[in-house]
Formats: C-alpha cells, structure tokens, sequence
C-alpha cells in the first residue's frame, strides 16, 4: 500500500515507533494503550486540517502575486516551519538507547511528537495559509525571484547593508560636505533597483526588494510544508499529495 504525502513529521515518528519495537518487543508495544493514544490524535488532527485546507479552495493566480500581508504570513510561517523541524531533529536524538529503553519513557516522547504536529497544523491554520498557498509562495520568492538574482550576481538584501554602513559612516562624520556626499551616495545604492527576473511583474519586484533583508535572513533551502508519511513499501512514492 502507497500513502499521500501529509504535514506529519514522519521521519521523527519513524525513528520513535522503531526504537521502541526494538526496546519493549511487538507483545508489550500492543498492549502500551498510551503510546497509540497521541497517534490517534495526530490522525485526527490531520483529517481536520485536510478538510480545512479543502474549504479554503486556494488556487494559483494566473500571474505572480502576492500582497505586503500575505508576505509577511509566509515568511512568519516558514520561520515557524524552521524551528518546528529544528525541534523535531531535537526529539528524534533523544528517542530510547540500549540504556534508556523504559516503556515509561514512550508515552511522553509520543506526546512530544504529537505536540509538535499541532502546532505545525495550527500554523498553517493561524495564517490562512494553505500547504499548496505556501509552496506556491516558496516557489515564487525563493525560486522564481531570489534565485535569478543571486545567480545573476544581485543580491538584494547586500545592496541595504551597503546602504546602511555609508549612512553609518556618514552620521560619524557629522556636518559637512564629507557626510553630505555619503548620503547621497547611500540613496544612490537604494536607487539602483536591480532588475526584475524573468515573469516578475514590477510591482511584486519591489515589494520583494523592500522585504529582501527578511527575505534573505531565513535559509534558501527549501523548508518543506509537507512531510511524508510512512509507506509499508520502500519503493519511492511519486504521486503528489492533495
């Protein structure tokens, strides 16, 4: 049987049920009511974010876009998704050992792993971004506009830090003719906009511009919306998740 792809931390769950297979045995991992309980939620909890992502009816728009408070919802939400996968590594090293193999620690770091599910889905529901509304809004900043720029040699937010040590360099000069033309020179650097890449309407350039500091201080890496589940099959699952 193959599954969807969903927004659970599978790998960390993966890693936890195999460890405790391996410490307490198949006969006491069935009858560990309380080990099963946080899974069950987290089920749930998927079902409802599903059915939630599904009334939303987000679609693409024919032509890139995306307003100064969406923007600020996606990048607040990927800092989030970061430290959610930065705190589900965290869990996963501290999953039972050959000298920590207790039952009585299974429930507890099964309750962590469902806590951090909840959050991930609250997340999502807390910006009214949808998984599919995130990826295109990765795609489009990361990809589609940071990428071109860096690639081309621009590099949006090293342009406002230039900006900023010349008016450094010029507040310490004080009066005079010597910090008058530091100043203009830092709004030159601000004026010189680079241009837009390829597909990038004006408008949007420039609202990516004035964000690029931000933009620029999470990682340029893909921060995935969706992790997959585990498969009883090893062999890869292509098919995209809804």
């Amino acid at each position: 049987m193959r599954a969807r792809s969903c927004l659970v931390p599978a790998a960390v769950l993966l890693a936890v049920l195999a460890a405790v297979a391996a410490a307490v045995g198949p006969g006491l991992l069935r009858q560990a009511r309380s080990v099963y309980a946080p899974i069950s939620r987290m089920k749930g909890e998927q079902r409802e974010f599903e059915t939630w992502a599904r009334e939303h009816r987000w679609q693409e728009p024919k032509a890139p876009q995306v307003s100064p408070e969406k923007l600020a919802s996606f990048l607040a939400l990927r800092r989030e998704l970061r430290g959610l996968d930065d705190q589900g590594v965290a869990l996963r090293r501290r999953r039972p050992t050959a000298s920590r193999n207790r039952i009585e620690e299974v429930p507890a770091m099964m309750e962590g792993v469902g806590g951090l599910v909840s959050t991930r889905l609250e997340a999502f529901r807390k910006r009214d971004i949808t998984p599919d509304e995130y990826d295109y809004l990765e795609r489009l900043v990361y990809e589609t506009w940071l990428r071109p720029l860096l690639e081309g040699g621009e590099d949006p937010s090293a342009r406002e830090r230039a900006a900023h040590e010349v008016e450094a360099a010029a507040a310490r000069e004080g009066a005079g003719p010597v910090a008058v033309r530091l100043r203009k020179v830092a709004e030159e650097i601000r004026t010189r906009v680079p241009e837009a890449p390829p597909g990038i309407p004006p408008d949007l350039h420039r609202l990516l511009l004035a964000h690029a500091s931000e933009i620029e201080s999470q990682p340029l890496t893909r921060i995935a919306a969706r992790v997959s589940r585990p498969r009883e099959s090893p062999a890869p699952d292509r098919t995209p998740s809804p």
